[in-house]
């Protein structure tokens, strides 16, 4: 019997104390860059777009799989400068954007249209239950006002992503970039704001 009051007690305590109320989402972030939850691999697609594009670095983390996240630089600019592109984890992509960043708000300031990524040519190379593989050809601009760094690029990006098994979430877990030949890209671009 007293178990039974116990129980009561409890279950009253946890309505009356809002446990079990259902509570607004936060907003993910106060820049006003369009966040969708990725439950589809589609829509990391679409995150990390909009996260480069309006300069949101808390964001942008949101989209990769931290723990596994590697960037795969475009085969002649690692023939070029190998010690530059090499280890390339989560750690120096966050440092690396943080100061591209930077540079275009120092440079460009708050202004619509510092960055603009295109992406066409949509081609999923494979799209399974927890991992997908995509490819995009690509123009980007950055303005930034790094001396010697391409602020412009054309090329070709492979976009690995992976299902979370634990939230069921899908994260960027791998970047691959193929430069267009006599024209600087990602790797380029990158690359000039590592340290």
């Amino acid at each position: 019997m007293r178990v039974k009051f116990f129980l009561v007690g409890i279950i009253a305590l946890g309505f009356s104390c809002g446990w079990f109320d259902a509570r607004n989402p936060e907003a993910p972030s106060d820049s006003g860059v369009e966040w969708r939850q990725p439950t589809q691999a589609r829509y990391v697609v679409e995150n990390i777009r909009n996260t480069l594009e309006g300069l949101d670095l808390g964001l942008y983390a949101r989209c990769a799989e931290q723990d596994s996240f590697a960037f795969h630089a475009d085969p002649a600019q690692v023939e070029n400068d190998p010690s530059r592109y090499a280890g390339w984890t989560w750690s120096v992509e966050e440092e690396v954007t943080r100061l591209l960043f930077q540079s275009i708000e120092e440079h460009w300031g708050e202004q619509d249209s510092a960055v603009v990524i295109l992406l066409q040519d949509e081609d999923w190379l494979v799209s399974e239950t927890d991992s997908a593989l995509v490819q995009y050809s690509y123009d980007v601009v950055f303005h930034h006002g790094r001396i010697g760094v391409d602020s412009t690029g054309v090329g070709t990006l492979r976009w690995r992503m992976l299902k979370n098994s634990m939230d069921r979430l899908w994260y960027l877990a791998g970047w691959w970039d193929f430069e267009q030949e006599g024209e600087g890209g990602w790797t380029s671009l990158k690359g000039g704001f590592r340290n």
